[in-house]
């Protein structure tokens, strides 16, 4: 984690791909953050004439570093496919469980694309200060 700031996250050098570390004192914070950094890295302008809709979202898998692929996965695919920007709301993690809402918007345009979230070297740290990850993307 970063000294002074408890939340937040900072894209770093990755040879070939993106990677993005994040930070963060609680876990619903760093899924959050770890969505606001992809949607940062891809670089998305959202249709600001657009009031945006609600959605529920449910997402279970086998460990923390699961879930939070899936969610990333899941989140790429509202912006590449369905042209929608993703924004969690609300946000529950619980043993091998995540739920909550999303906002989503219309994109206008986005700069960067993602082909998939990995699982490169992924593993959620936990200390005293709270969790870190370091996430890679394909690009």
């Amino acid at each position: 984690m970063t000294p002074n700031i408890s939340n937040g996250f900072v894209e770093i050098e990755h040879t070939a791909d993106i990677s993005l570390k994040v930070w963060s004192t609680t876990l619903e914070d760093l899924f959050k953050l770890a969505v606001d950094g992809m949607n940062s890295i891809i670089e998305i302008k959202v249709d600001n004439n657009d009031p945006g809709m609600y959605q529920e979202f449910y997402v279970e898998d086998i460990d923390l570093e699961s879930m939070l692929v899936s969610l990333l996965n899941e989140i790429n695919y509202k912006i590449q496919q369905e042209l929608k920007f993703t924004k969690i709301m609300e946000i529950i993690v619980e043993n091998e469980k995540i739920s909550g809402r999303f906002l989503l918007n219309k994109i206008i345009s986005f700069r960067k694309d993602i082909k998939a979230v990995t699982y490169h070297n992924l593993k959620i740290n936990h200390s005293h200060k709270g969790y870190s990850v370091v996430i890679v993307f394909d690009v």
